[in-house]
């Protein structure tokens, strides 16, 4: 019976340990802060986690427009502040009016070098009429 707590403490505590290692590599998030908004540079909600990526990098704007009469556009405006080379992973989620994340192929991590003192355009092009609002995630990419 004692052996099988300890596989079972054993197991937990490894568990725990998976399920942390997540913890250790934040996300810098920013949308619209209006999802009705249509001019061309929309009023920016930003949400922000802790950890040198909030120092390192600045969303400097957020442009829009619609292509094909009804899909909206957005371009990103990303600048590393800091000296160096910074490499991270971002995604672009879409949403609807009601803020419903829209389920599609193209919500992937995408990886980008940005170099020190330079701004980088992220773009994206919803998949769907339906589109009114984004979500823009940015974490540091993981090196092995």
């Amino acid at each position: 019976m004692k052996k099988i707590y300890s596989v079972l403490s054993l197991s937990c505590v490894f568990a725990l340990a998976v399920f942390c290692s997540g913890c250790n590599n934040p996300i810098i998030s920013a949308g619209k802060s209006d999802p009705n908004d249509k001019s061309t540079q929309p009023g920016l909600k930003r949400v922000e986690m802790g950890g040198s990526l909030a120092r390192d990098l600045e969303i400097a704007s957020i442009n829009q427009t619609t292509v094909n009469e009804d899909l909206l556009k957005i371009q990103a405006n990303v600048r590393n502040v800091k000296g160096g080379d910074c490499r991270i992973n971002y995604k672009i989620e879409w949403m609807n009016a009601d803020g419903i994340v829209i389920n599609d192929s193209s919500a992937v991590w995408l990886p980008l070098r940005i170099r020190g003192g330079e701004t980088a355009a992220i773009q994206s092009v919803a998949t769907t009429p339906n589109a009114t609002n984004f979500l823009i995630k940015i974490q540091k990419a993981k090196y092995k």
